[in-house]
């Protein structure tokens, strides 16, 4: 039988984890042959002063080992509805606090203060509202390296590049699909001394699709840290405005790989079960819903779970069905093709984490139900 990266396993970080539905084995590195000594936390935060005069801080933390190595950094919740990166900070600080060898790790949970208050995408967003729709997009922090004195976002972005961005080496950037796509580790394309970072992450799928260059200004973060020498990745963890323990453990696991592999934790790296996809054009295929009613998704095989993205399906094999509007009978729908779901359940428009609406099962006749990586 297929093994998808959804089978329980025991989780067993500082933490206190409990379990989680992935194949990735526990995110834990060996303790280092240096005693029981812990690594220096240092907490600290960053001061904004915003156009009406008060100062908004955003913490951060740093682990110290005492010993030269890369400056590693986790930025997580550029945008505030994209959180779950903000827990694997947190978890990651709690391995790294004891057995981190080498160099420094630096912890930014929650980078945008300003949207995570509103539970936004931006600050400024209206509800139901994204940045892709914003009138102006002013405010989307990814506009970096930001400027003392322009709008909040602008002046946020600024000082986190002065107090902590451009003393690291490398940077891992953790943002967040909408809960019907898989998590994916988006690389950067052309840049080879960041092409380790995305190969040992823990995702199903990956790209290398983000931009090298170093435009003057409003540049993305991974360009920021080019621009400064060091070595960036992207991820897109599964889920915006919550925080699930199934896509924690599959960052933390990228995280703990990533260190691992800058020689900052020991171990052995722990590689995914089966191979990585990567969307294309050429590889990727639509199931759509055969008639208008509404989607009914599939139970994953001996399961007692839905079917969800990440899994392996094979040709043929039910995906749900379709209670049909005109006479009530259930319509399946099938798999085109042997492969992993990158995206499953029906979104309408751009908002499905951001409107009701747009998540509900109703269906057209035609309408994709779910996107698949022939493997």
């Amino acid at each position: 039988m297929k093994r998808n990266r959804r089978d329980f396993l025991k989780l067993s970080s500082m933490a206190g984890i409990g379990l989680a539905s992935t194949q990735i084995k526990s995110a834990r590195a060996a303790a280092p042959a240096r005693g029981s000594n812990a690594n220096k936390i240092v907490r600290d935060r960053v001061a904004t002063v915003l156009e009406d005069g008060t100062v908004l801080h955003t913490p951060f933390r740093r682990v110290e080992s005492g010993r030269d190595g890369p400056a590693l950094l986790l930025v997580a919740a550029q945008h505030g509805n994209e959180v779950i990166g903000s827990e694997v900070a947190m978890r990651l600080q709690d391995i790294c606090e004891r057995q981190l060898t080498k160099g420094s790790v630096w912890l930014l949970p929650m980078a945008n203060l300003l949207a995570i208050r509103v539970r936004r995408h931006s600050f400024g967003l209206g509800p139901e509202q994204n940045n892709r729709i914003h009138p102006t997009k002013e405010h989307n922090m990814q506009r970096w390296p930001g400027s003392p004195d322009g709008n909040n976002t602008q002046r946020v972005a600024f000082a986190l590049d002065q107090a902590v961005i451009r003393h690291c080496s490398h940077l891992v950037d953790i943002h967040c699909y909408q809960r019907m796509n898989a998590a994916e580790t988006l690389g950067v394309l052309g840049h080879e001394p960041s092409r380790p970072l995305a190969e040992v992450t823990a995702t199903r799928f990956m790209r290398f699709v983000l931009p090298a260059a170093t435009p003057e200004k409003n540049m993305l973060i991974n360009q920021l840290m080019l621009k400064h020498g060091g070595c960036a990745v992207g991820m897109e963890l599964s889920g915006q405005f919550e925080i699930s323990e199934r896509q924690v453990q599959l960052g933390l696991s990228s995280m703990v790989n990533i260190a691992k592999q800058l020689g900052m934790l020991p171990g052995e790296l722990e590689p995914i079960e089966g191979p990585r996809a990567t969307l294309s054009k050429d590889n990727r295929h639509l199931a759509k819903a055969p008639d208008t009613g509404l989607f009914v998704p599939a139970l994953v095989r001996e399961k007692n779970r839905n079917l969800a993205p990440e899994d392996y399906v094979e040709k043929g094999q039910p995906l749900g069905h379709i209670i049909r509007e005109k006479d009530l009978e259930r319509v399946p729908v099938l798999a085109p093709v042997t492969g992993c779901l990158f995206s499953f359940g029906l979104c309408h428009g751009d908002l499905c984490d951001a409107s009701l609406p747009a998540q509900h099962p109703y269906s057209e006749a035609d309408e994709t139900v779910a996107t698949i990586v022939a493997v």
